[in-house]
């Protein structure tokens, strides 16, 4: 929790949980859940692959512009093949 990371702007064929709107955001781990199986891979017929899964908080402003509230946050759930480290 509270490393800085960047979600990568990939657009996977077939299903994904990452939503687009975030693709190459910065935000924030705020919550660390462990290694589960990774739904991506799973509805594509390639087994489990667990990975571990974050919690990661991203402002209102960073998603959608100066004109969002500067209190306003929004928590999504990500595994860690969609995420890279962003410095500080």
């Amino acid at each position: 929790p509270g490393d800085m990371v960047k979600v990568k702007n990939i657009n996977p064929e077939g299903h994904t949980r990452l939503p687009r709107y975030v693709r190459g955001k910065k935000g924030v781990v705020y919550r660390y859940y462990g290694v589960h199986d990774f739904d991506d891979s799973r509805s594509q017929g390639l087994g489990d692959c667990p990975q571990p899964l974050y919690n990661v908080m991203f402002s209102a402003n960073e998603l959608w512009g100066s004109n969002a509230s500067t209190r306003d946050a929004l928590h999504i759930d990500m595994w860690e093949s969609y995420l890279e480290r962003e410095q500080k």
